[in-house]
């Protein structure tokens, strides 16, 4: 891709797809940038940013004093950036990878804490040390973050869970991009942050303690999914 992937791309597709099927009909008001930060569950400032495509694109306009109002529905729509996850389309697909990967990759941590071996484990942490070497080399680290999802995965000695990870990848990826670029636009100390949740998963698999892999991993996911619709910098 050219640009590191936002949450205000997703919401500027999902508001064009609504103007598309008269949910936002032409002429009419939009809701007002509070009301669609509530509405989609997001930041301010990505409603803004979203807000502001859709004016350059000619889709919306601002009257002063009264809000911003649709022009029209386009007859094809505007380019959109490919998101390397064609599924992904609205806030809403966000929230719901987030959730599967909350149950699935818990579970998956769970069985790996009680499956592992020792070559399985020092897999999992040539993974973690791999998205060291990334952060210290100053890239964002995507593919190091997805590796070491997938090294635990690997570690559960099961092919299904392994395959399920694996059918799905192109979609954790894609939210692991996200996550990973807010912490990477903030400061070194939020990919720190992201490494020390990584820890915690890899130190329960290691010790064998199935309950806490699932929770740190759980914890791992659902922080990254709070950073990305709390905390994104624009």
């Amino acid at each position: 891709m050219s640009q590191r992937p936002r949450l205000s791309d997703i919401l500027y597709g999902d508001m064009l797809g609504r103007i598309q099927r008269g949910q936002f009909p032409g002429d009419g008001k939009l809701p007002s940038e509070k009301e669609l930060s509530q509405n989609f569950g997001v930041s301010r400032p990505i409603v803004r940013d979203a807000l502001r495509r859709l004016r350059e694109d000619g889709l919306i306009q601002s009257r002063q004093g009264a809000g911003s109002f649709v022009t029209a529905a386009p007859a094809s729509p505007p380019a959109r950036p490919a998101n390397g996850a064609q599924e992904i389309q609205t806030i809403s697909d966000v929230r719901r990878v987030y959730e599967f990967r909350i149950a699935l990759e818990g579970e998956v941590a769970y069985a790996a804490a009680l499956n592992r071996n020792e070559a399985l484990t020092a897999a999992i942490k040539k993974e973690l040390d791999a998205i060291d070497q990334a952060i210290q080399t100053g890239k964002i680290g995507v593919q190091q973050d997805s590796d070491f999802h997938a090294a635990v995965a690997r570690a559960t000695q099961n092919q299904y869970f392994q395959a399920a990870l694996a059918a799905v990848r192109p979609h954790l990826d894609y939210v692991i991009d996200l996550a990973r670029s807010f912490s990477m636009l903030h400061s070194g100390e939020h990919l720190a942050m992201v490494q020390r949740e990584h820890a915690a998963v890899y130190e329960a698999i290691r010790d064998g303690d199935a309950v806490k892999a699932r929770e740190a991993m759980q914890a791992h996911i659902r922080n990254a999914q709070e950073r990305v619709f709390d905390g994104i910098h624009l």
